[in-house]
């Protein structure tokens, strides 16, 4: 049987609750909506940590944070395999795009790509001169709403490596980590404005422009956010949503006027989402709040998929030991593996209504954090205890 081509694909910062398909009074994922109409939505998928490196050491692993212990941007162990280093052996041909620095070389997850891409470098001149003017000419672009933070170029390189290095009778697999939604939020014309609400209230314009660059400055500046800029940080998250599900639209077009998206194994996925205020926090750390920790995923696979929506529980550790049971790659290491195949068995997967599920945090709260929280106090008691041999744990509704 000829193996299948394997596509992951992480949507950076994307919480469930902002998906339409997931609930979401806007209609921010169209293209995403469509792709869970024609395979397997997971509404209970949860990250096991809650930041960019832990979370895709983990998706590409399979293991929790503190088994392959890549937090506070330490370097993957050369000991763990990962899903490109395991597909390689077995004959596929790996390729990897990503958007992040947190993603890539720096932490040890391009092992195993026979190419990958780093697009968040973009010009890679040693000269400074021109590095410089770049920097201006983008900028300037971003000002007029006519570049984004790399999905565009992504697709383009994905097109391109299509064109030149893929092989029909050779199988892929196929990494894409999209920065978009993630901060600073300034998504590009025309979905700037796709999104707006006429909340009453003070918004001043250099206070918003701060926390849509990074709403860490909500901590570091001590500034006071008003609901109305609070609903406006919001529409521009939606609208950087709108704009990188139009950007994925794109690229599993171009899959599908190939006539490979229908041979493909698609996960799509996010390593975390955001705060918009809940809980007195802003952006991703120092939580395991439902925002944080609750995520959309996704797979479509057509010979093996029906469309369906599953209540089961899910995690990022999940996504290795599926590929390797459709591949029937065999032990020991599954056995070294603590998630679940999610391989559908007469119709539905083999999980566990009632299985627990476990987000990791190294308990790192920084001293900005700490000093803005209401009752910061109380607040350090409940979390400082969650280094890396303690978990958060679901069952269900109840943590």
């Amino acid at each position: 049987m000829k193996k299948p081509n394997i596509l992951l694909v992480s949507i950076d910062t994307l919480r469930a609750d902002h998906v339409s398909s997931y609930g979401y009074h806007r209609k921010t994922t169209p293209n995403l909506d469509r792709f869970a109409e024609e395979g397997a939505r997971f509404n209970n998928a949860y990250s096991t940590a809650v930041w960019t490196p832990p979370a895709h050491a983990s998706m590409l692993t399979g293991l929790y944070p503190s088994a392959h212990k890549t937090v506070d941007y330490k370097s993957l162990s050369p000991r763990i395999p990962t899903i490109a280093q395991t597909l390689s052996k077995h004959g596929y041909n790996t390729v990897g795009f990503v958007n992040n620095p947190a993603v890539g070389a720096f932490v040890g997850l391009e092992r195993g790509h026979q190419t990958f891409h780093e697009i968040w470098k973009g010009v890679t001149s040693k000269n400074l001169a021109v590095r410089g003017g770049h920097k201006i000419y983008r900028k300037w672009l971003e000002t007029i709403g006519k570049t984004d933070q790399g999905a565009r170029k992504t697709n383009y390189l994905i097109n391109q490596w299509l064109d030149t290095q893929y092989n029909k009778n050779e199988p892929f697999y196929m990494f894409v980590h999209h920065i978009e939604p993630h901060n600073p939020l300034n998504p590009p014309r025309p979905f700037r404005d796709k999104f707006s609400s006429s909340v009453s209230g003070e918004i001043n314009p250099e206070r918003l422009a701060k926390m849509a660059d990074n709403p860490l400055a909500y901590f570091t500046d001590e500034l006071n956010v008003t609901d109305a800029e609070n609903q406006s940080l919001i529409d521009m998250y939606d609208c950087e949503i709108a704009y990188v599900d139009h950007m994925m639209g794109e690229m599993l077009d171009i899959l599908r006027e190939r006539n490979i998206l229908n041979d493909t194994l698609v996960i799509i996925t996010a390593d975390h989402g955001e705060h918009f205020g809940e809980h007195g926090l802003y952006s991703h750390v120092s939580s395991l709040y439902e925002p944080i920790v609750h995520i959309p995923f996704m797979i479509r696979y057509p010979e093996l998929y029906q469309p369906a929506t599953y209540e089961v529980p899910v995690q990022h550790v999940d996504i290795f030991p599926t590929i390797l049971e459709l591949l029937d790659i065999e032990k020991p290491l599954q056995n070294s593996l603590p998630g679940k195949s999610l391989l559908p068995k007469n119709g539905k997967p083999k999980i566990a209504d009632d299985r627990p599920i476990f987000a990791e945090w190294e308990g790192r709260i920084p001293e900005y954090v700490k000093n803005r929280l209401k009752d910061s106090g109380e607040f350090a008691k409940k979390v400082e205890r969650f280094t890396h041999k303690f978990s958060m744990v679901k069952i269900k509704s109840h943590k």
